[in-house]
């Protein structure tokens, strides 16, 4: 059998893309949930006056989703109480909360087809506060990752960069099984209480500046397990909204308040959104 895959692979060569100097993605690829509010029948209701306010008839899409990540109530909003005047504020998706399912596409393409798959990278800077002492990784970038409570299918999607049609290897970028060598730390899964110490443990090991990358939506607001029981193991929230501490006081802050974090939502990510974040980070590319 190895023969046969040395003889596959010198015969035919070994294909690996040329992102990102080439947007060469498979067919199909899609990366984020996008909404069209030019197609939305709530769009034509909340065309209000300065005396009357509009109300929201369809709720198929915000009704459907499983976490809660459409808020129609987004599409409009009242600048003061004298004066109803609707303003476009956008946020109809949160994209940390979306599970990339796709069941608020199938109940909106019968009405209005006012959401659909995008190309578009979908990820958010959460917070720089080093930004000015942020490094720029000419040769290489050394990855940590870390599991604090996921099902796996986040790390399926890191494991497949190091397969030769990703080879993100060839960028400089590397997994370090040691924190004290590592620039980034790669974190999946709901934070879950028995591996709270341990998260924190590899976090106070990784030397200033570091960047903090949380995969998926599970790592951001819990994702399906967001409003679930959580019992005495696990908390039913991720990272971003989670009110524990190292010190565990609940103070309602999150854990990761003093650190640079970049959040990449959606169940899970592919491997050319994680490739794209770590590439800015290599980079320099955030501002």
């Amino acid at each position: 059998m190895a023969f046969f895959w040395t003889y596959s692979g010198l015969k035919f060569g070994i294909k690996s893309v040329k992102f990102p100097k080439e947007k060469d993605f498979y067919d199909g690829f899609i990366s984020s949930v996008s909404f069209d509010e030019s197609k939305c029948l709530n769009s034509k209701n909340l065309k209000g006056s300065s005396e009357e306010y509009g109300e929201i008839k369809c709720l198929e899409c915000e009704l459907a989703c499983p976490t809660k990540a459409i808020n129609l109530n987004n599409l409009y909003k009242n600048l003061n109480s004298k004066e109803k005047i609707a303003e476009k504020t956008g946020g109809v998706i949160d994209a940390n909360r979306c599970i990339f399912c796709g069941v608020c596409i199938d109940a909106c393409s019968d009405i209005a087809s006012a959401i659909s798959y995008s190309k578009d990278f979908d990820f958010n800077i959460v917070s720089q506060p080093y930004a000015d002492k942020r490094k720029v990784f000419k040769k290489s970038l050394f990855v940590k990752h870390i599991d604090t409570g996921s099902c796996g299918a986040c790390e399926s999607e890191i494991n497949a960069l190091n397969n030769p049609y990703y080879n993100m290897h060839r960028l400089g970028i590397f997994i370090t099984p040691s924190p004290r060598f590592a620039d980034v730390l790669l974190v999946t899964g709901t934070f879950t209480k028995r591996m709270s110490d341990i998260f924190f443990n590899v976090l106070d090991n990784i030397p200033r500046p570091r960047h903090v990358v949380l995969i998926g939506s599970c790592s951001l607001t819990g994702g399906v397990f967001e409003r679930s029981e959580a019992g005495e193991d696990g908390f039913n929230a991720g990272l971003l909204n989670n009110t524990e501490t190292k010190e565990g006081t609940d103070l309602n802050l999150s854990p990761l308040l003093d650190e640079n974090v970049i959040a990449l939502p959606h169940c899970p990510p592919n491997p050319f959104e994680i490739l794209n974040v770590l590439l800015l980070i290599k980079n320099g590319d955030f501002k």
